[in-house]
């Protein structure tokens, strides 16, 4: 009897588990979202700023085959503006985790010196605060307008 209870209750969830992954196998492109909070640091500027992550969004992200598209946004025009959230599309999952292990390589590839490199970062994220939020959501292509 115990073993019978016990075979149905590994079918039914290995069932339930199928169902659920095969509900996040959406037909919609993936999103990843990542916010940060900006700070403004004495000696900083936005110029200085945008330059920086343009420089690294010129040896990365652009080049990065498995990001179909990347945008990044400043809040506007309210007393608190520290938001800004980057928003990129992946055609699906293996395609996200293909573009973490390319990133890695093009940032490597961008700057061989490791020093150079945290130098860099560092200098860049100046302009954040220590920390994010991240969110990896699928477009409803049946919902969304292109």
């Amino acid at each position: 009897m115990n073993k019978l209870l016990l075979c149905a209750l590994a079918a039914f969830l290995f069932l339930s588990t199928q169902e659920s992954a095969n509900a996040q196998a959406a037909d919609g492109n993936l999103v990843h979202i990542t916010k940060l909070k900006t700070v403004r640091p004495e000696g900083g500027n936005m110029m200085e700023r945008d330059s920086l992550i343009a420089i690294y969004n010129n040896n990365v992200i652009k080049k990065n085959k498995f990001i179909l598209s990347h945008r990044e946004y400043a809040h506007y025009f309210t007393e608190n503006s520290s938001d800004y959230l980057i928003i990129e599309e992946f055609k699906d999952f293996s395609s996200w985790e293909e573009s973490v292990k390319t990133t890695e390589e093009l940032e490597k590839a961008a700057w061989p010196d490791e020093a150079k490199f945290d130098a860099f970062m560092k200098e860049m994220n100046k302009y954040f605060e220590n920390w994010h939020g991240d969110m990896l959501m699928h477009i409803n292509p049946k919902l969304s307008k292109n």
